[in-house]
């Protein structure tokens, strides 16, 4: 008799519940729980409202050139507002720029280096550093140039 008043009104159901949340949740978890059941009541079967039906359009017999003119301007639509998309967007952040205007400045501060140096020295170097970096080699530098020559001397 005590089980179907329980039940009945749900007592039951919120009996098993705690007893479940006691050892899954702390007290304090369970406290939280239960002021934002209170602040926050459930909606009960809301009811959903039909949604209006869009207008019918009468159909428009589209004829060939009608319809390539849609497809066109859709397309013409849609570059010009991917142009303003990249027009908008920052083509380089400004930490981006200084590290390649710094690097350009090393750069411009150490070729006097390379400007002393004969085209055999700057192709024995650039063999040197292909090797070292392990890259595929240049337009201009054969596998011979990369293999080491050994000498008799």
């Amino acid at each position: 008799m005590l089980i179907r008043a329980w039940k009945e009104d749900g007592m039951l159901k919120k009996f098993v519940s705690k007893a479940l949340l006691s050892f899954v949740l702390d007290k304090d978890a369970r406290d939280r729980l239960e002021a934002r059941k209170k602040t926050k009541p459930a909606k009960k079967n809301p009811s959903p409202k039909p949604a209006p039906e869009p207008p019918n359009p009468e159909p428009v017999q589209p004829t060939g050139q009608t319809k390539t003119e849609d497809t066109r301007e859709l397309i013409l639509d849609s570059l010009r507002a991917a142009e303003q998309e990249l027009a908008e967007k920052p083509k380089m952040t400004p930490g981006r720029q200084a590290l390649i205007q710094q690097a350009m400045n090393v750069r411009r501060s150490k070729e006097h280096v390379l400007n002393g140096l004969s085209q055999e020295q700057r192709d024995k170097l650039y063999v040197v550093a292909i090797k070292t970096l392990q890259l595929p080699p240049g337009p201009g530098v054969g596998k011979k140039a990369l293999t080491r020559k050994k000498s008799g001397k």
